[in-house]
């Protein structure tokens, strides 16, 4: 039988109960262990809503998709818009070249729009924008890449270091969010905890700067890492009023640890670009993985422009999932 007459056996929403034959198919698809997949797949279901679909050969799962339930702050809205974030689409190689991403992704995309969500947005490696750009359904605009930036922890006087810690911080926290004209997404104490404090594989560090009372006005999250054999950090994300200087502080506190460069991917006109000014000369890096590229698709006729330019978006590493 030709390959494109083939039809999955069973198409149905994924659920916890589907996790082995589910964190297989991942398994194979991004090159780690089914023990890590199904434990991502329980964070995923312990931290985000989602809305699933799988196809079925046999009992072979061979192709989903995911997505992620958020939403996003945008310029001139007092409150956020719903919109969903696709996660680790898979097609089994075995099973690629039949339209399977189509199947499994259009009633994504139908159920997440009668749940009220006004577009699909997310990030894709270099890989996945041939697949996004074949696609006559999937049908997401390819808005531009994030930038790699290097920055060299300069000698110079910063302001005093912030505390910095292995684990998740404890704790009151309040992260003012920024009054702007760009598009980022929306963000709270509870969801960064999970976000970076309970990931089942990946492991981070954070500093902080307290103010009164010892709350928590400022957040940074990175991890320790090296480009080009210098010892430094990958930043991941910051928070708070002042990055300038809550990037100066965290300068600081990496130089007493013997960390002498910070790796960030950023968009282009995050102010977190700006501000890593604080810490040493701004240098555009080498990626060490294919750049990350926003995307995002409208799902509904009223879908605000802003999310359609990546001159108006403000994201980061750590937004990557």
């Amino acid at each position: 039988m030709a390959a494109h007459a083939w039809r999955p056996t069973d198409l149905r929403p994924l659920t916890a109960a589907d996790r082995v034959p589910w964190a297989r198919l991942l398994a194979t698809c991004f090159d780690r262990s089914p023990d890590q997949m199904e434990a991502l797949l329980a964070w995923f279901h312990a931290g985000f809503p989602l809305v699933t679909m799988g196809a079925w050969d046999g009992d072979r799962l061979v192709a989903q998709y995911n997505c992620r339930l958020l939403e996003l702050r945008l310029p001139g809205l007092s409150a956020p818009l719903p919109a969903g974030m696709g996660l680790n689409m898979a097609v089994d190689p075995s099973y690629r070249g039949r339209g399977l991403l189509d199947l499994v992704a259009t009633p994504v995309h139908e159920e997440i729009t009668r749940r009220g969500c006004v577009a699909g947005v997310g990030f894709s490696s270099a890989g996945g924008l041939d697949v996004t750009r074949a696609s006559r359904h999937y049908a997401y605009e390819v808005l531009g890449p994030m930038v790699s930036l290097a920055v060299p922890v300069a000698r110079r006087r910063y302001p005093r270091a912030l505390d910095v810690a292995p684990a998740w911080p404890e704790g009151p926290m309040r992260l003012d969010v920024p009054h702007d004209d760009l598009v980022r997404y929306a963000v709270t104490p509870e969801s960064l905890r999970h976000r970076f404090g309970q990931h089942p594989f990946r492991r981070y560090a954070y500093a902080v700067r307290r103010g009164g009372k010892g709350s928590i006005d400022g957040l940074v999250v990175y991890r320790p890492s090296t480009l080009r054999g210098i010892p430094g950090v990958s930043l991941l994300a910051a928070y708070g009023e002042d990055l300038p200087g809550l990037l100066g502080g965290f300068a600081s506190a990496i130089r007493a640890s013997r960390r002498h460069l910070v790796h960030l991917v950023v968009s282009p006109a995050s102010p977190l670009r700006g501000a890593a000014a604080a810490i040493g000369p701004v240098l555009k890096a080498p990626s060490t993985r294919n750049p990350y590229h926003l995307i995002a698709r409208a799902l509904a006729a009223d879908a605000p422009r802003s999310l359609f330019a990546l001159e108006r978006w403000d994201a980061a590493g750590g937004d990557i999932l």
